[in-house]
């Protein structure tokens, strides 16, 4: 049985990315490197029909984007020249389409989304390994081989692997190459070599605690099995700490070199550009609250009273710049210890590439 990759995109309008990500993983489709599961979170607009629009080649007239390092990976648009095997959320199958289209019935959040992906592709024997890729990038024409590689040369103890992220409007510089660390006193990360220039040597080492960077994550099959999947507890953040934290004590991780991707921060959060820097919505800025209080309280528990102080000292920050409002909401979260986590009714924000 040949072993196979799956790719799970979750996405929640923002179709106009989606195709693009996809159109970037046609060829490894047609290769045979690779099955793609699109997990739509129950979008609001009329996303489905737009990306059967893609497969049927009918999205050429889309703006060419101005880098050539990127564009050349996805544009023009002319489809997969296949059709979608369409499936509702726990569906039974044996064996995976090339495309699949999953409807959830629900906008439930990153994880609750991308695990409907997760299970499904479980399902197929022949598939070792789980690639989580944010519907706001673009593949690299080598990525898909290179991570083919990688699984399957790495020792079989190494349970998840990292990607090179660049951005996509400066598309030679580094995201991170694959690894956040995490600050366990201020319940803070970073992206290690944000930055950096693609050129420059960079060190790809795993330092804990950290996490993989989650606009492209893959895990494989054996290990998502027994580590168990995403948490839901949020319906933002965290994921990625989590699963890393859980898995920890039996699973490696890896970080590949040659493998990138470029992503367009900001697209699946809220966030928007200011003069300032891009700024969250308050639903993205109190989940991420909640997550560094569960975090935590979850896995360093010892470092709750400095992660509690920073957090009211950031209500008082909110309210010094002039937001009442949202300062109030996140000191009455912090109280809460981050419970119950922020779960709108109506969300029009489908995930985050990575834990705040």
């Amino acid at each position: 049985m040949t072993p196979t990759l799956a790719i799970v995109i979750l996405q929640y309008g923002n179709w106009r990315d989606t195709v693009a990500c996809l159109q970037s993983l046609v060829p490894a489709v047609q290769r045979g490197q690779a099955r793609v599961i699109v997990v739509d979170n129950a979008s609001s607009d009329d996303s489905v029909a737009q990306l059967n629009r893609w497969m049927r080649g009918e999205h050429a007239d889309l703006a060419r984007p101005v880098h050539d390092t990127v564009a050349r990976h996805w544009w023009p648009l002319t489809g997969a020249s296949a059709q979608w095997s369409v499936t509702g959320a726990g569906q039974q199958l044996s064996v995976l389409a090339p495309w699949t289209l999953v409807q959830a019935d629900a906008n439930r959040g990153f994880a609750a989304g991308m695990n409907v992906g997760i299970r499904l592709a479980l399902q197929d024997d022949s598939v070792d390994a789980v690639w989580l890729l944010n519907n706001d990038t673009v593949v690299d024409g080598d990525t898909v081989s290179a991570i083919r590689r990688s699984l399957d040369e790495s020792p079989p103890t190494t349970g998840q692997f990292g990607t090179t992220v660049c951005y996509y409007d400066r598309p030679t510089i580094v995201q991170s190459v694959g690894w956040c660390r995490w600050n366990a006193w201020l319940a803070t990360s970073h992206r290690v070599h944000d930055g950096a220039s693609v050129t420059q040597p960079v060190m790809r080492t795993v330092q804990q605690p950290g996490y993989v960077y989650g606009a492209s994550w893959i895990l494989r099959a054996g290990a998502l099995r027994e580590v168990g999947l995403l948490s839901e507890e949020g319906f933002l953040y965290g994921e990625e700490l989590d699963w890393s934290c859980r898995a920890a004590a039996r699973w490696q991780t890896a970080l590949i070199a040659g493998a990138v991707v470029w992503h367009r921060e900001g697209a699946t959060t809220g966030a928007r550009t200011e003069p300032g820097g891009a700024a969250r919505s308050e639903l993205a800025d109190l989940c991420g609250i909640s997550a560094r209080l569960r975090l935590t309280r979850r896995f360093f528990p010892g470092r709750l009273p400095a992660v509690y102080s920073g957090l009211l000292g950031a209500a008082l920050n909110r309210w010094r710049r002039g937001d009442a409002r949202r300062a109030a909401a996140v000191a009455r979260l912090v109280l809460r210890g981050g419970l119950p986590a922020p779960r709108p009714a109506d969300a029009g924000v489908s995930h985050s590439s990575t834990t705040p």
